[in-house]
């Protein structure tokens, strides 16, 4: 499956998913903005350290410092959503943010937040429907996926992962090799460009 957007650099998740762990494991309806934000953490029984005299300071955790600045960003947004519950950029924001870090469920929920407000964006609609077929809920994600390429015909993501659940999920091989072909005909350069041909072809000779 392809996402709609790229993904983060792997330190950026690892953040991402502490601090939303931090946040609690409740579901996107649920507002824990009100929780204090946890400690940090420390060595248990470990005097601290003493500077010693010419000794360089310590910088501070580059880590810590990405986790603290993304929480400020997660509780920001959630606050956004309690004045605002159709604040898009709040629900899109939560919902990239629980994504990343495989939460699709909770994703799911802010995803179709954000499209209950403007339904034509298609890359939003995308991750939905990767969302969907991630828990394992395949029709959804095959009616979503079939929206999106109802609204933007030569959508690059959503034309290669239809045909991917097609053929592998529904055994739907003509349903497949046609958003393939529409897939090569909009964008014949398409990175996984030389694998979808390849399995158009020997679609084509079971046939």
């Amino acid at each position: 499956m392809i996402r709609n957007k790229s993904v983060r650099p792997i330190f950026v998740v690892v953040v991402i998913a502490a601090v939303l762990s931090a946040c609690g494991s409740k579901s996107s309806s649920s507002d824990p903005s009100t929780a204090p934000p946890p400690p940090i953490a420390q060595v248990q029984g470990q005097a601290p350290v003493q500077q010693t005299p010419g000794q360089a300071p310590q910088g501070r955790d580059p880590f810590m410092e990405q986790g603290a600045q993304f929480m400020t960003k997660v509780m920001e947004h959630k606050r956004r959503l309690e004045k605002d519950p159709k604040d898009k950029e709040a629900l899109l924001f939560l919902g990239n943010a629980n994504y990343d870090i495989s939460r699709f469920d909770q994703a799911k929920e802010y995803y179709k937040r954000y499209l209950e407000i403007d339904p034509a964006r298609a890359g939003v609609r995308t991750d939905l429907a990767t969302s969907y077929y991630k828990i394992k809920d395949v029709d959804s994600a095959v009616r979503e996926l079939k929206t999106v390429v109802a609204q933007v015909p030569d959508h690059e993501a959503a034309l290669y992962n239809l045909g991917l659940i097609l053929l592998g999920d529904k055994q739907d091989k003509e349903g497949a090799m046609a958003a393939w072909e529409a897939l090569l005909a909009a964008h014949p350069n398409h990175p996984k460009a030389l694998e979808v041909r390849k399995q158009i072809d020997e679609m084509k000779k079971k046939s």
